[in-house]
This record gives C-alpha cells, structure tokens and sequence, in this order.
C-alpha cells in the first residue's frame, strides 16, 4: 500500500495535542495548544545561589485549563522576545512541577519550566476556538472577606482617578502609583492602584475618559489584594487591565449604572482617606477657597448644593467634535459664586439637550430664539452637585479646577406668597445679562451678600440671552414687567412703587433691592423670607 514511500521516522510524527488539564508529571511526551494571555517582564533577582533572571507567562487553551510557564536564566534570554501576548503557540518538552502558589495564582496544580531543549513553534493562523482571555470576577463585596495577598479578578465602574505620583521603593528605585475607584452592584466600592507602566498606559486613557465625564467600565484581570485600614487591589506584573470590555459582565455593569448606580450609595471597603469617602463630604462654595480644595496631592471631591445663575453661551462644545459638551458655567450658593466645567452626560444632564442638537440648533438653523430659550430655562434650576476639585498649571500658572461628575436636581423652592414671574425676571438679574441692571455694582453685590468683584467681572457681558434693546433702538422687553414698550429703568411698575427714587441709578432703588435681597433670600434658602414684609 505504500510502496512509493519510506519508512517515516518517529520524529515526524504529528505532535499530539492534549488539554492543559490533562497534563501531570508522569507524561513523558506532550503538546498542547495554547494562547498566551499574559506575558511579565523580564526581572533580575538576586539570592543565595547568586545572580538571575527570570520571566513567566500564563496560556489558556480551547478547553478552559490555564497554566503558568517560567523561564529562568539562558532559557528566559532564548525564549522571551519569541513570545507575544495573545499569540497560539505549540509547546512541547517542557518540564513540569508544582506549581508555586506564592507566585503563580492560576487553579493549574503543576506549572511548565522550559528547558534549552523545550520547543516554542508559533500557529501562524489564529484558533478562534481559544478565547481571548479568561475571567473569574468576583464581587467587590466578596474582596473585603479575602486574604491579603490574594489574587482577584473584579470588575466595576471608575468612578473616580488620582493623578500619577512618583515614590520610591525600598531598593532606592523609582515607581509611579496612580490610585482610582471602582465600583459595582455589590453595593462596595475599592480603591485601584496602578503600578509602573500601568499608570501611562490604561491610566492616561482612563483619565481623560473621567475627565470627560464618562465613567468607564474597567476589568482587572489578576489584581493583589493589599490590607492596610480595608482592603485595597494593586496591579501585579502578569495584571491586565479592559477598559469598556465587550463582554456579558460589562454590558450589564453598565446599563445598571445608567439606570440607578449613578446615584446608589456604596460603601468603601478601603482606607478611609480615599477619594470616594471625601466625595459625599457637603461643602459650600466659600470653602472651596477659604479650606484651599484641590491644592493637595490628590483632588478633593465634594458635594454642593447650589443654583446655575449663568451659562456661557459660546464654546458649549467641542469644536472638532460638537458631538460633546465642554460646559462652562457659573452655580451660586448663600455663600459665593464659583466656575465649573460639565462634559458629556452632566452636559446634557444640565442642559436637558444633546450637544450635537445644541449645535445644530445654534448653527445650522441659526435659531436664536430657539437657542436662547434653551439656555433660559437652565436659570435658577438647582442641584446637588459632585465635584472635584484640583489645582491645575496652565502655561506655568496654578489654577484651580472644578469639575462637574454628577449632578442630582432638587425641588425648587415654593413659596404661595412669591409670583414666579417676578422671581424669573429678577433671576435675569442676577444672571448677570446687559441691559437690566448694573450686576457688578456694590448695591446688586450688597444685596445679595457678595462682594462686588465677585460679580463685576461678568457684569458688562453682551449676553445674547436677555437682549434688552434692538439696533433700532427699541426696547424687546422690560424685565420688570415682560411688557416691550418700555425698559425696567422706566417701568411704571418700578417707578410708581414707594419709596422708589425716580433716579436710573439701581443703587438708588431702596425697595428694589430689598426686593431683590428677598428673593434671592427665598431661592438660596437663607430664611430671610419675611424681607418681603
């Protein structure tokens, strides 16, 4: 039957595959078929025996089994830039031991040493048989109940990230840490640290997300878990991290924290000075400044409530991408006024409109009207606002940053004895929009308890939202009143009121400001309501 052919010699043989879990020390021959899912560095150590080198990495096949790979001295040289994370390789001659659970966390028993002899030969076609990676997640709850120094597999929402810093270790090198929260349906929450390149790669990337704000689903394959006052999770060197994973855990992770896990309390089960315990501390405004919030190491995330009294109408978005909000607007409590900066879901939170429709609105229809009336009706809404705030350097100078993570609104304020209209129109006021009154002047400041450049500096503004008078010169509308025959300088309602200086100067108008002081007493809830006598 096979007359025109030679004996076949026993090296040429098709290597017989077998599963990962079958493996077991009396197997004199094997191969099997496997996918590198991890792949660590190449470390130098030194010890009783002398100086070494050694690198490992991790294979998962089509039947599930995992198992660990060490490479120690010249072999660790011959085979190290032949592996490449993510790659099929056939692996045979290989001998195997026990595995040494200080180091190696995978369920496998026995562990593969390669020797000089060992045969690495890679599958130039990919086996979509074998997954890409393998999870054991296990709930946040279930880490705080795990022993310190084991290895986990978790999952969760970044709900916040610390910029990189740089310490040094014990043997006198130098590391970066970068430290962020996760959370997840479990109802606890843990602090992440990123360790060396983690932090420039997976880190940078998460950060600009966060301070997009998004709230990225982010997968830690083989993180250790550290106790010191709660447990933490740190990378390792066989870590990988997921951002966005396409996956069944990710998806649902997702959907239930835009449902409800936006604003679910959880717990931390870490040391009390991460940033996810500082972020329910409540502030006001004049503390941000008066306590110096944000100028420390790591940013400091606070809670505020507080109104949206004016909103830059220009540069709401991305100009390159108008599909995304930058937004930039001013919120006020009873004790100050400050800036902050909203992007994407607290953008259309605040606005109640996307920005690609925003933008369509202002400048494809050129809808003014239409436009403006979008921005008014952001006016005096009040909200629970999560901030963090940081000290930034922008061309060699500090400033401070607030940015906006997630907003909550509140009940407004109703009061039977107060028209809403008039508190609309002096709202517009306080807003700061040309053509009703002086907002820098020190009587509009007095009355309303702040210092006059708090406001000044925005006072002369062309805001395109109230535009009092027309190039024709008559007057749109009156703020007192809503009539368009006149403005409030002249409003009969104002004129006519006791007490009332026929003077246009606003800081002649006694009762005018008292009124003011009143109402803007009723909407910041500082219980001086019977100023309205």
């Amino acid at each position: 039957m096979y007359s025109n052919r030679g004996p076949v010699a026993r090296n040429e043989a098709p290597p017989r595959i077998i599963p990962i879990t079958a493996l077991n020390p009396y197997q004199g021959r094997w191969t099997i078929k496997a996918r590198v899912t991890a792949k660590g560095e190449l470390r130098h150590y030194n010890n009783t025996r002398g100086d070494g080198k050694v690198f490992s990495f991790d294979l998962l096949d089509s039947d599930g089994g995992e198992i660990r790979v060490t490479c120690f001295n010249q072999v660790a040289d011959q085979f190290y830039h032949q592996i490449e994370a993510g790659r099929v390789y056939l692996i045979s001659k290989g001998n195997l031991k026990p595995a040494q659970k200080n180091f190696n966390h995978l369920h496998h028993d026995l562990e593969i040493f390669l020797e000089s002899t060992s045969t690495i030969q890679p599958c130039f076609e990919d086996d979509n048989t074998i997954p890409k990676q393998q999870f054991h997640f296990r709930p946040i709850s279930d880490v705080e109940d795990m022993e310190n120094n084991s290895v986990v597999d978790v999952i969760g929402v970044v709900t916040s990230i610390a910029p990189t810093t740089s310490l040094m270790r014990k043997n006198g090198t130098e590391t970066q840490k970068r430290t962020l929260q996760l959370k997840d349906m479990s109802g606890r929450s843990v602090e992440l640290t990123l360790w060396g390149n983690f932090c420039n790669a997976e880190g940078q990337r998460l950060q600009h997300i966060c301070d997009s704000g998004g709230f990225p689903v982010l997968a830690v394959k083989s993180g250790r878990i550290s106790e010191f006052s709660g447990k933490a999770v740190g990378t390792i060197s066989t870590s990988q991290l997921f951002i966005e994973p396409d996956s069944p855990e990710a998806n649902r992770l997702k959907e239930w924290f835009d449902r409800e896990g936006r604003n679910t309390p959880s717990l931390s089960i870490s040391r009390e000075t991460s940033t996810l315990g500082r972020s329910d501390v409540m502030k006001t405004i004049s503390q941000i400044k008066d306590e110096r919030l944000g100028t420390s190491e790591k940013p400091d995330w606070i809670t505020v409530p507080a109104t949206v009294i004016y909103v830059k109408s220009d540069n709401f978005c991305y100009t390159a991408c108008p599909i995304i909000y930058i937004l930039q607007f001013q919120i006020q409590d009873h004790t100050g006024i400050s800036w902050v900066t909203a992007f994407q879901e607290c953008g259309e939170e605040i606005m109640g409109i996307s920005a690609k429709d925003l933008h369509y609105l202002k400048h494809e229809q050129q809808d003014d009207e239409g436009f403006s009336k979008v921005l008014r009706q952001v006016l005096f809404s009040r909200y629970v606002f999560k901030l963090k705030v940081k000290e930034e350097t922008f061309s060699d100078e500090q400033r401070g940053m607030i940015l906006l993570f997630a907003c909550k609104a509140e009940s407004s304020y109703h009061n039977p004895g107060v028209n809403n209209a008039v508190i609309g129109n002096f709202g517009s006021r306080q807003a700061g929009t040309p053509g009703s009154n002086p907002v820098g002047s020190a009587s509009y400041a007095g009355n309303v308890g702040l210092p006059a450049n708090q406001l000044g500096q925005y006072g002369n503004q062309q805001n395109p939202m109230f535009p009092m008078q027309s190039s024709s010169g008559a007057y749109r509308s009156c703020n007192s009143c809503g009539a368009t025959s006149h403005s409030s300088a002249n409003c009969p309602s104002m004129v006519n009121a006791p007490g009332q200086s026929m003077g246009g100067s606003y800081a002649n108008r006694t009762s005018q400001g008292a009124l003011v002081n009143a109402i803007n007493a009723i909407k910041l809830g500082t219980g001086q309501e019977t100023a309205l006598g």
